[in-house]
C-alpha cells in the first residue's frame, strides 16, 4: 500500500512539474501559409495545390507578432528557367524588399529568410519580378507554402486580417503620404518657380516709373503630357474636334505610337501620312512630341509580315535611321526600346546607338514597368549596367500602371524616385493610368472601388508628388478617353468625351495652380519683379495709353530680365 501511494505522489509530482515547465517554457510554433489560404497572392494561380506566379507578383500573409524579435520565413519553391535565368525570390515586409534569393532549381526546395521585426501587424510575402516569357521558356515562381518561425523565446506569430493591418499602419501611413505631398509643395516652389524682372524702358533708353505690366504664362516649360493615339479616329468630326479640344486644353506634351505590328501592317508601307497629320497638329498648337517605341520585343513589335518572327538586326536598325531621320525635325523625344527589363530578348544597346547615330541631338528614353513597385531592380540594373558600357541614353521612363489595380504609397513613389535619380539622367513618368473601373484599390493603406472620385483625389496627389521631385521632367496619362483606353475606365474622358472629375482637377492644378499670371507697376528703376513658374510668358505694358506686347521665356539658370522695348 505505502509503494502504491508513493507511486501515486510521484506521478503527480512528476506531472506538476512538467506542467509547470510547460507553463514556464514559451511555446514556439510555425504559422503555415498555404496556398489555397494565403490573403495575399497578387499574380497568378492555383495549380494542384501549388500557387504558380506565371507573372509578376507577390505571395504571402498579414502576420500579427506580440514582442520584436526575429522571424524565419520559409518558402518551399521551385522555378522555371528562361534564357538562362532563374526566378528570383525577393523578401518583402511591410512592402519593403529586405533580402533575396536564386531559385535555381526546378525541383521543390527550402529557401529560408531570417529577419528581425517590431511588435505589431506585419505585411510579408515574397515577390517575383523577373518573369519573362522567351520562346517556348516561361520564367515562373511555384510556391508550395510559407512558414513564418518566431526566434527562441517568441510565442507563435499568428494570422491577421487586411483590416486590422490597415487600422494598424493606416494613420502612419497616411501621416506619411501627408508629409510627402507638404514636401512636394515646398520643393515644386522651390524648383519650379524662378525670379524674373521685367524693365521698361522709354524712348530714350531711360527706365520708365509707373508702367502698368501684365506677365501672363501661356505655356510651362514641364512635360504635362498624354499618349495622342485617338487622334482623328473617332466616328464623328465633332468627336474628333472635341478630342482634340480637350487634349490641346491640358496638355502641352503628346506621345505617337509607332508600334511595327500595327504601324507597317503592309511590309515597305509605314503608315507615315497619319504621322504627319498628328505632327502638323501638334506643331500648330505648341505640343511637343514623343515617338514611342521604335521597337518591342512582344507581339506588337512584330510586323504581320515578319510570319511570326521578330525582324532580324539589318531590319531593325534601317527601322530605326528611317523613323527618326523622317520624323525627327519634329519629335524631340524618342522611346527607342520598349520594356527591355521584362522582354531581354532584345538589348539596348545597339538601337540606341543607331538612334544617336541618325540625330545626334535626339532625347532618348529607357522606358520599362514595374518601377513603383519594390523600385523593381531587374530595371534600375539594368540601366546601371548600360550606363556602364556607354549606352547613350538621356532619360529613364517609369511607368505607372502596373500592378493595374495599385494605388502607389506616395511615400514610396518618392523613394523610388530618389533611387533612380541617382543615376543621374532625367526621370519620365511614362504611362500613368489610374481608372475608374470600379475595381478594388489594391496595394494601400486606403481601401474601396475605383471610381471617379478615387481616381480624381489620386491623380491630383501623385502629379504633385512627381512634379514636386527636382529630377522629374514630364508625366503622361495614359489615355485620355475611356473610348478605346487600353485599360477599364482609364480615360480622363468618359467614353462620350465628357470631362471626369479628374480632367477638371487636373486642368485647375495644371493650368491655374501652377501658372503664373501677376500685374503691377514699374517702380523707381523701371522694374517689375515676380517669381514664376518655369515656361513661356507674354508680358504686356501700358504706357500713356500705348500697349506693347512680348513674349519671354523664364528658364532655370538664367538671369531672366526681361527689357521692354
Amino acid at each position: 500500500m505505502r509503494t502504491g501511494a508513493t507511486a501515486r505522489r510521484l506521478i503527480v509530482f512528476f506531472g506538476l512539474t512538467l506542467m509547470f515547465i510547460f507553463l514556464q517554457a514559451p511555446a514556439t510554433y510555425a504559422l503555415e501559409i498555404t496556398p489555397d489560404a494565403a490573403s495575399i497572392h497578387t499574380a497568378g494561380g492555383l495549380q494542384k495545390g501549388i500557387w504558380n506566379l506565371w507573372s509578376n507578383g507577390e505571395f504571402g500573409e498579414f502576420v500579427r507578432c506580440d514582442k520584436a524579435g526575429s522571424l524565419k520565413i520559409t518558402v518551399v519553391a521551385r522555378g522555371s528557367i528562361a534564357g538562362d535565368v532563374w526566378p528570383i525570390m525577393w523578401l518583402s515586409v511591410n512592402d519593403e524588399i529586405v533580402a533575396q534569393l536564386d531559385v535555381g532549381s526546378n525541383r521543390f526546395t527550402e529557401y529560408t529568410f531570417e529577419q528581425k521585426v517590431e511588435a505589431g501587424i506585419h505585411r510579408i510575402t515574397v515577390v517575383f519580378l523577373n518573369n519573362t516569357k522567351l520562346g517556348n521558356e516561361d520564367r515562373n515562381l511555384y510556391i508550395a507554402r510559407m512558414t513564418v518561425t518566431p526566434g527562441t523565446g517568441r510565442r507563435e506569430p499568428r494570422r491577421a486580417s487586411v483590416e486590422e493591418w490597415r487600422r494598424h499602419v493606416g494613420a502612419a501611413k497616411e501621416k506619411a503620404e501627408e508629409k510627402v505631398l507638404a514636401q512636394s509643395a515646398a520643393v515644386i516652389e522651390k524648383h519650379r518657380k524662378g525670379d524674373a524682372v521685367v524693365r521698361v524702358l522709354g524712348a530714350d533708353g531711360k527706365p520708365l516709373q509707373g508702367a502698368a505690366v501684365s506677365a501672363v504664362q501661356v505655356r510651362h516649360n514641364f512635360l504635362f503630357g498624354c499618349n495622342i493615339f485617338k487622334f482623328n479616329r473617332f466616328k464623328t468630326p465633332e468627336h474628333n474636334a472635341l478630342f482634340e479640344q480637350r487634349f490641346r486644353e491640358l496638355f502641352n506634351y503628346a506621345t505617337t505610337a509607332f508600334y511595327w505590328r500595327p504601324y507597317e501592317r503592309v511590309k515597305g508601307k509605314p503608315a507615315y501620312v497619319y504621322t504627319d497629320r498628328i505632327v502638323a497638329w501638334c506643331q500648330k498648337h505648341g505640343i511637343r512630341l514623343k515617338g514611342h517605341p521604335l521597337l518591342s520585343h512582344n507581339r506588337a513589335g512584330t510586323p504581320i509580315w515578319a510570319d511570326g518572327q521578330f525582324p532580324p538586326p539589318e531590319a531593325r536598325k534601317q527601322r530605326v535611321h528611317d523613323i527618326i531621320t523622317r520624323f525627327g525635325h519634329a519629335i524631340e523625344f524618342w522611346e527607342v526600346v520598349n520594356e527591355p527589363s521584362h522582354h531581354p530578348g532584345l538589348t539596348i544597346d545597339d538601337p540606341y546607338r543607331w538612334a544617336r547615330a541618325a540625330r545626334p541631338k535626339a532625347y532618348l528614353i529607357v522606358n520599362d514597368f514595374s518601377a513603383l513597385v519594390y523600385g523593381y531592380p531587374p530595371f534600375f540594373e539594368l540601366l546601371v549596367e548600360a550606363q556602364r558600357r556607354g549606352v547613350p541614353f538621356d532619360g529613364i521612363g517609369i511607368q505607372a500602371h502596373e500592378p493595374r489595380t495599385m494605388r502607389f504609397p506616395l511615400d514610396r513613389v518618392r523613394r523610388y524616385l530618389d533611387r533612380y535619380a541617382q543615376i543621374g539622367k532625367d526621370l519620365h513618368i511614362t504611362e500613368f493610368t489610374p481608372t475608374s473601373s470600379g475595381q478594388p484599390i489594391t496595394g494601400s493603406h486606403r481601401h474601396g472601388p475605383w471610381n471617379e472620385a478615387a481616381q480624381a483625389e489620386y491623380a491630383v496627389r501623385f502629379y504633385t508628388v512627381c512634379f514636386g521631385h527636382p529630377a522629374v521632367k514630364a508625366i503622361t496619362w495614359w489615355d485620355l478617353c475611356d473610348q478605346g483606353a487600353w485599360l477599364e475606365g482609364g480615360g480622363l474622358l468618359r467614353a462620350d468625351l465628357s470631362p471626369k472629375p479628374a480632367y477638371v482637377q487636373l486642368k485647375d492644378l495644371i493650368q491655374r495652380q501652377w501658372k503664373t499670371r501677376c500685374s503691377g507697376t514699374t517702380n523707381a528703376a523701371g522694374e517689375l519683379t515676380f517669381r514664376g513658374f518655369y515656361g513661356t510668358y507674354q508680358v504686356s505694358v501700358e504706357v500713356n495709353g500705348s500697349r506693347v506686347v512680348k513674349e519671354f521665356h523664364l528658364e532655370e539658370g538664367k538671369p531672366n530680365v526681361f527689357s521692354i522695348p
